[in-house]
C-alpha cells in the first residue's frame, strides 16, 4: 500500500514538475510567438538590414499607373523612352521626372518592354547614359545596400475637413508597409514549421531589441492625436497590434500599418479663387537619410493596392465631399528625392544628404456655385442699384446722390456678411479683384453726383452728355474688366 501510495505521489510530482515547467516556457516566448521567440534567440547580433546588395549605377526610372491593365508599368514619354526617376550617383544630370534616356550601352530603350529595362538598371562597369537631348552621361557602377520599402495599400476612408483657411487636410485611412527580410528567413532553414500563414505580433520587447528599419517610416503629419489614431506612435499598440511578421508566398516579411486620422499640412493657392483648383499632398517620408559617401540608401514605393483603392475614393458617392470635387485621372502616386544639408552634431560638419520620400497627391476643384449665386450676383445687383441711378434725370442730383449712397452702404455691409467665406491672403484673389472692381463702380455714381451739383446749373445739356456716355460705356468697360478677371489666364 505505501508503495502504491509513493508511486501515485511520484506521478503527480513528476505530472505537476512538467506542467509547471511547460507553463514557464510558454510565458518565456517573447510575444508569445514561437516564431518570434526563434528569432529573439537566434540572430547572431543587432544590426540594421537592407534588401539587396547592389552593384549598378543607381539609376531608377519613373513610373504610372496603368488602369487598363491594372498594374504598375514605367513612366515613358510619347517616343517610348522611359523617364528618369531618380539617380543615387547623378542627379544634376539625370533630373527626377524629367530627364528622358534613349539608350543605355546602345540599347535602344524604346524597343524594350518593362522587364528588360529594369535589367539594364542591374549592369556593371562603365555604362553610358545617352539622353534625350542627345547628350551622354557615363556612370561607373558602385556598390552599394539598398532597402526599398513597399506601400502596400493606402486607403481614404474619408476627408472630414478641408481647412483652406489654416492650410490643413483632416482625413481617416488605413495604410499598410512592408520589408522583406530575407536575413530573417535565412533562421528558419532548419525550422521551416515554424514558418505558418499567422500574423505574429512583434511587441515592445522585441521591437526595442531588435532594429527593424521599416520603424523609421512616418507620415509627415501637422500632429499626431493618439485618441484618433494607431500606429508606432500609440502607445497602445498593443491592444490594436501594428507592427507585426507574415509569411506569404515563401516571402517572411515585417508588415506595419497605420490607420485612424490623420492631418496634414497644405500648401494652398488661391489666385483664382472661387475657381481655384488645389492640390492635397499626403507625404510618407522613409525617416532614413541617403549619403552617398556611405553608399546605404533607401527607397518607398507603392503597390498596386495602393492605386485600386485611391481610384474608388474618386467616385462622389465615395468620397462624399461637398465643397469640392476631385478631378477625373488627378491622382497621382509619386517618388520625390529631398536633398537638403544636414549638420552632424559629433563632427561638427555640415553634409548633403538625401532622403526618399512617397507622395499621394490629389488635385480637386472647388464647387463655385456658392460664392456665384450667394456672392458675386447679390454684389452685382447692388452695384446694378448704385449704376441706375445714372438713368435719373441729371437735375434731380439729390435723388441721385441719396439712392447710389444707400447702395454703396448696402455693399459695404454686405462685405461683412461674407467676409469669413473668403482666405485673409497677403495677395489678391480672383473674388477680391472682382469685389474691389464693383466698389470703384459703386462709388462712380457718388462722385458724379456730387460733380453735377456743381455744374448742372451751368451747362445742362454737356452734363447730360457726359452722363449718357459714362452709363453706356462706363458698363461695357466693368464688363469687360470683370471678364479680364474671371477668364484671362
Amino acid at each position: 500500500m505505501k508503495l502504491k501510495n509513493l508511486l501515485k505521489n511520484a506521478v503527480f510530482l513528476i505530472t505537476a514538475l512538467f506542467l509547471i515547467t511547460f507553463k514557464s516556457f510558454a510565458e518565456e516566448k517573447k510575444c508569445g510567438s514561437e516564431l518570434i521567440n526563434h528569432l529573439y534567440e537566434n540572430i547572431p547580433e543587432k544590426y540594421f538590414h537592407f534588401n539587396e546588395n547592389r552593384n549598378d549605377a543607381g539609376v531608377f526610372f519613373d513610373f504610372k499607373w496603368d488602369k487598363e491593365q491594372k498594374k504598375i508599368i514605367l513612366n515613358r514619354n510619347k517616343e517610348n523612352y522611359p523617364i528618369v526617376g531618380f539617380s543615387f550617383f547623378d542627379n544634376e544630370n539625370l533630373i527626377s521626372s524629367e530627364t528622358v534616356i534613349k539608350e543605355i550601352n546602345s540599347y535602344d530603350l524604346s524597343s524594350l518592354n518593362d522587364q528588360d529595362l529594369k535589367k539594364l538598371t542591374y549592369l556593371t562597369g562603365n555604362i553610358n547614359f545617352e539622353l534625350i537631348n542627345g547628350k551622354t552621361i557615363t556612370i561607373p557602377s558602385r556598390k552599394y545596400k539598398l532597402n526599398n520599402f513597399k506601400l502596400s495599400t493606402f486607403e481614404i476612408l474619408s476627408i472630414q475637413n478641408i481647412d483652406t483657411t489654416k492650410g490643413i487636410l483632416e482625413m481617416s485611412f488605413n495604410a499598410s508597409l512592408t520589408n522583406e527580410r530575407n536575413d530573417l528567413k535565412k533562421l528558419f532553414i532548419n525550422n521551416s514549421e515554424l514558418l505558418d500563414d499567422q500574423l505574429h505580433n512583434i511587441c515592445d520587447e522585441i521591437k526595442d531589441y531588435l532594429i527593424w528599419p521599416l520603424s523609421s517610416v512616418e507620415l509627415q503629419e501637422f500632429k499626431y492625436d493618439a485618441d484618433v489614431r494607431e500606429g508606432l506612435k500609440n502607445k497602445e499598440k498593443l491592444v490594436n497590434p501594428v507592427f507585426q511578421i507574415t509569411y506569404d508566398n515563401n516571402e517572411l516579411r515585417t508588415l506595419r500599418t497605420e490607420k485612424g486620422v490623420g492631418f496634414f499640412r497644405q500648401s494652398f493657392d488661391f489666385e483664382d479663387f472661387p475657381f481655384d483648383t488645389q492640390k492635397l499632398v499626403v507625404r510618407f517620408k522613409t525617416g532614413v537619410g541617403n549619403f552617398i559617401e556611405t553608399r546605404n540608401f533607401t527607397l518607398l514605393t507603392p503597390e498596386e493596392g495602393v492605386f485600386l483603392n485611391l481610384e474608388k475614393f474618386i467616385n462622389p458617392e465615395t468620397n462624399k465631399l461637398k465643397a469640392w470635387k476631385i478631378k477625373k485621372d488627378s491622382i497621382l502616386v509619386k517618388n520625390n528625392i529631398i536633398n537638403e544639408e544636414a549638420y552632424d552634431i559629433y563632427s561638427k560638419k555640415i553634409n548633403s544628404r538625401s532622403e526618399n520620400v512617397l507622395d499621394i497627391e490629389i488635385i480637386i476643384e472647388r464647387n463655385w456655385s456658392h460664392y456665384v449665386w450667394k456672392i458675386m450676383l447679390p454684389v452685382f445687383l447692388i452695384l446694378c442699384v448704385a449704376w441706375y441711378v445714372l438713368w435719373i434725370p441729371t437735375e434731380k442730383y439729390e435723388a441721385r446722390l441719396n439712392t447710389s449712397i444707400i447702395a454703396l452702404l448696402a455693399l459695404i455691409a454686405y462685405n461683412f456678411v461674407f467676409q469669413d467665406d473668403i482666405p485673409k491672403l497677403e495677395y489678391l484673389t480672383d473674388m477680391d479683384r472682382f469685389i474691389l472692381l464693383s466698389y470703384i463702380f459703386c462709388c462712380i455714381p457718388v462722385f458724379l453726383s456730387i460733380a453735377f451739383s456743381k455744374f448742372i446749373s451751368r451747362n445742362q445739356k454737356k452734363v447730360m452728355r457726359i452722363n449718357k456716355i459714362i452709363k453706356i460705356w462706363g458698363g461695357v468697360i466693368y464688363l469687360l474688366l470683370t471678364a479680364q478677371i474671371f477668364y484671362v489666364a
